[in-house]
């Protein structure tokens, strides 16, 4: 197969790195694979010498004829209006240079078999290009509708379009969201983001954190839905009332932060709290660590489980919504705490202290890049 991803962006982040190992697993797999993005902003992700790259850079074609920046002009005026609306004219704007862009290429390269769309941002960009072999991977259940143009905004981007949802709670909130705006699709089927295991081993030893005692961590962008002053009190908890002297590590960084830097703060745990930031790499911590949690309210996958489960490293969540579920079923499921401070800080401190082996290989078996692959040649070749 000819296969092409395409991501508005490469900056940090999960749906971005998914897009990567995505377009990897394809090479890898021996199709050939082309990874396509638009924005150059923040990049920090390239793919292996096997996958071929492009960046197709939308707006600055745009910008360079008259009647782009007029149009542009037009639509900023008339965003400032009726707020919120600029995505439908820039979806009219862009998606016939999209168009373009990709007939150029197939003249080089011959014609796609399947073109992959990863995450809102990405279909909003050329929402008005239409072409049976596009699939759009939905990785959130936060998807908003209920008003005029949240439901309109759905209708140009879902509508007569094959949709994949990453978990079956995404395919479960995106039927909602479909019944609700009554928006009919070609298909919708769920494939799970892959796990690059070999790249994440590797990954996983280029260095050893700076750090001399032993800690548990939470790794991911810093915001409200990721409830990490929830994390912070059920680890003041323990260590207060179970004799947890282990550290807890942070990795990551979002808008939260200064609420989270405070709750630290507040509850004098600022010697036992270490902020490392937002890393490219940050699989050696996961390694290092005895424990990962993950304390989000919601999550449309919940990648950094599979993949702290990959680095051999133990793991706990909340009962999230969404896709966690699938990832801790069976023998993790026992691993998934209801939202209770005292549940949560005592099921910490036994995980890390039990002494049974855990199946980790078993774990992450589905999650594989020759299932992944085979999945999207089965439904769409």
């Amino acid at each position: 197969m000819r296969v092409a991803v395409v991501v508005r962006s490469l900056k940090i982040g999960g749906m971005e790195r998914s897009a990567v190992n995505l377009s990897e697993a394809f090479a890898n797999e021996g199709h050939e694979s082309h990874l396509i993005y638009f924005k150059d902003k923040k990049r920090v992700f390239t793919p292996n010498k096997n996958v071929n790259f492009h960046h197709f850079n939308l707006d600055k074609i745009l910008n360079l004829t008259f009647v782009g920046m007029f149009f542009k002009i037009i639509a900023k005026f008339l965003n400032a209006i009726f707020r919120n609306t600029y995505f439908i004219y820039n979806g009219l704007m862009l998606s016939p240079i999209f168009k373009y862009k990709i007939k150029k290429l197939e003249k080089k390269y011959g014609k796609f078999d399947l073109i992959i769309m990863r995450g809102h941002g990405t279909f909003e960009t050329v929402w008005n290009y239409s072409d049976d072999r596009i699939v759009q991977v939905v990785e959130s259940v936060f998807i908003k509708h209920g008003t005029f143009l949240s439901n309109f905004y759905i209708r140009c981007v879902y509508l007569e379009k094959n949709l994949v949802s990453v978990s079956s709670g995404v395919k479960e909130k995106i039927e909602e969201v479909l019944k609700v705006t009554n928006i009919k699709v070609k298909s919708l089927n769920v494939i799970y983001n892959l796990l690059d295991i070999a790249t994440i081993e590797h990954k996983s030893v280029q260095y050893i954190p700076d750090i001399n005692f032993k800690y548990i961590v939470s790794v991911g962008r810093i915001t409200p839905n990721k409830n990490i002053s929830f994390l912070i009190e059920s680890y003041k908890y323990a260590r207060d009332h179970l004799g947890f002297d282990y550290l807890l590590v942070l990795v990551g960084d979002g808008h939260d932060m200064q609420n989270v830097k405070h709750k630290v703060k507040e509850l004098n745990l600022d010697r036992y709290v270490k902020f490392v930031g937002l890393i490219e790499n940050p699989y050696p911590w996961i390694k290092h660590a005895s424990l990962l949690t993950s304390t989000s309210f919601a999550e449309g996958f919940g990648m950094v489980l599979i993949e702290a489960l990959a680095c051999k490293t133990r793991v706990l969540t909340t009962k999230s919504k969404g896709g966690v579920r699938e990832i801790m079923e069976n023998d993790l499921a026992q691993y998934m705490v209801e939202f209770d401070v005292p549940k949560f800080a005592i099921k910490i401190v036994n995980t890390v202290k039990e002494s049974k082996a855990w199946q980790f290989d078993k774990y992450i078996l589905k999650f594989s890049s020759e299932e992944i692959v085979q999945m999207y040649q089965d439904l769409y070749s």
